[in-house]
């Protein structure tokens, strides 16, 4: 059935994105496409994993978050979501399960690896396996069959060994209770609100603003910046329309049907024939695009004759500047990397290829200038107002923490505030969620609230919500609804047990990581933040 699937795949030139992203196995488990031999990052039991596997799962995950986020997903958003810690940390995770799994000898037949393409969505049309789309989305990954079947049966066998270690989760009657509760239970609180114009900030000397210019010398530093020329070869520049088929033009407008629809109606494929063309020629042309660039990277850095290579070959020179930690904009906005790679180079230096979906540039940095914190007598108003911003913070939160200490003493609540000139308020009845009526959005608050009861009226610490300091203290509790317990209890258990199963696997995972470290059969050899 596999050498089957195989057979009789048309010789398609389309090479689009596709509208299904990125297949979950290639994304998930890896791609087995010639391996360049390059320096070795960790090793599992005996088996390596490269610097290009790294890179290769980096921009995998950088691919889906791209998706997910769009133009929102900036080099900021990149460093938080740690992008190389959680690339590093898949590629050892897959590999100390595989290893596991093989040292206990789990297998995957023929008949489950054919089940399993034969009922993946991405290779079905109408619902139906469809040898022309899976030989289509395969090349559109580049991976040949042999190479995407290897990746499956690995996944496989990593999914049964998961699946085994799940099967020992248990969840007791009582912890599903408990989490019912939680969730159920209605409460109201009193609360204080500490703002920051309650209190009052000394004039700062220019000796303390010095100082703390010295201690937040990072809040004021002006980000490294950089100026570039830049050549670009379009794809669509290097496209022949002649060589676009009718039949081709239909089959990208069948697989892309979402991308012309209009309030809920697909447009016809006439009145999208020219966007079609005009994607299909950009594909088409990327190659040769490839080809020039390339070729023109080589002569202009061997020659060092950037702009007479241009103007010999009629090409417009671009410029564009930018700093750390901004985000491009503009036509340069698809080129991920590209920032902190200019800035790592010297003026005058010609740099790599650089590409995206439309096309490759040439780049060569025109200047560079450094980054540096600004004397106090530059931006004195702008130390000024984020000092006493923080002081304001400080002295907030030393006011409600007293008030605090005082309640857990057994100071009554309604004189304190009294006594304080302060306003008690209370929520109201509500479920704890993050959004918190008359208080707002505290993650924080809404946690220690599932943790506070008529016994343990107050929790251990103030919540900064909104810029202002909150105190609060049970008042009462509503009371639950037991019919809708019992319509709700096996839904509960079957989402307690799922989360337990997650746990589970990644704890027996974590200690199957320590002991193979322990006896040298895992070998960590480059930390993630170095590559």
């Amino acid at each position: 059935m596999l050498r089957l699937m195989r057979k009789h795949a048309r010789n398609w030139l389309m090479k689009v994105v596709l509208g299904i992203i990125i297949i979950v196995f290639v994304f998930y488990f890896g791609s087995m496409r010639g391996r360049q031999i390059t320096e070795t990052i960790a090793e599992v039991d005996g088996s390596l994993i490269a610097r290009a596997d790294f890179r290769s799962e980096y921009q995998n995950l950088l691919d889906l978050y791209r998706q997910r986020y769009g133009n929102n997903l900036t080099d900021s958003l990149i460093e938080k979501l740690n992008l190389k810690q959680q690339a590093f940390e898949r590629l050892i995770n897959r590999a100390v399960i595989l290893s596991k799994a093989n040292e206990l000898k789990l297998d995957v037949s023929n008949e489950e690896l054919r089940a399993s393409i034969l009922s993946h969505p991405a290779f079905q049309r109408n619902g139906v396996f469809d040898n022309k789309t899976y030989q289509w989305v395969l090349r559109s990954q580049r991976l040949t069959p042999e190479d995407f079947e290897a990746i499956q049966r690995r996944a496989l066998k990593i999914e049964k060994l998961e699946r085994l270690i799940k099967e020992s989760a248990k969840v007791s009657d009582k912890e599903i209770r408990d989490i019912y509760d939680s969730q159920n239970r209605k409460i109201n609180v009193n609360f204080i609100k500490i703002t920051t114009d309650m209190v009052a900030v000394k004039e700062p000397s220019k000796e303390v603003l010095e100082e703390y210019l010295k201690e937040h010398s990072e809040a004021f530093r002006t980000p490294q910046k950089a100026k570039i020329e830049y050549i670009e070869f379009r794809g669509d520049s290097f496209a022949d329309i002649e060589s676009i088929s009718d039949e081709e033009i239909t089959q990208y407008y069948e697989y892309h049907e979402s991308d012309f629809e209009d309030n809920g109606t697909i447009k016809p494929l006439p009145e999208v024939r020219d966007i079609i063309i005009s994607r299909l020629k950009s594909t088409h042309g990327m190659d040769t695009a490839f080809d020039e660039a390339t070729a023109a990277h080589d002569t202009i850095y061997q020659e060092e004759n950037f702009e007479e290579y241009a103007k010999e070959k009629g090409l417009k020179i671009q410029t564009a500047g930018f700093s750390r930690g901004v985000p491009l904009t503009g036509q340069l906005a698809g080129l991920q990397d590209l920032s902190e790679y200019v800035l790592g180079l010297k003026a005058g230096d010609m740099g790599r290829v650089f590409s995206d979906d439309n096309g490759y540039y040439l780049f060569r940095v025109v200047s560079l200038e450094p980054s540096y914190t600004p004397k106090l007598e530059e931006i004195t108003d702008k130390v000024r107002k984020s000092y006493t911003a923080s002081e304001s913070i400080k002295l907030s939160r030393e006011k409600s923490e007293n008030i605090l200490d005082r309640l857990k003493t057994g100071t009554d609540m309604a004189k304190l505030s009294r006594d304080e000139g302060l306003k008690l308020s209370e929520t109201g009845m509500f479920l704890p969620v993050p959004d918190i009526p008359k208080i707002g959005y505290s993650q924080e608050l809404k946690e220690a609230l599932l943790t506070i009861s008529e016994k343990k009226p107050l929790p251990d610490n103030v919540f900064l919500v909104n810029g202002d300091y909150i105190i609060v203290k049970f008042k009462e509790a509503g009371t639950l609804d037991e019919k809708q317990w019992e319509k709700e209890k096996d839904l509960l258990k079957k989402y307690l047990l799922s989360l337990k199963e997650e746990q589970y696997f990644l704890s027996w995972l974590e200690g199957a990581k320590r002991e193979m470290a322990d006896k040298k059969r895992l070998k960590i050899l480059k930390k993630p933040e170095d590559l």
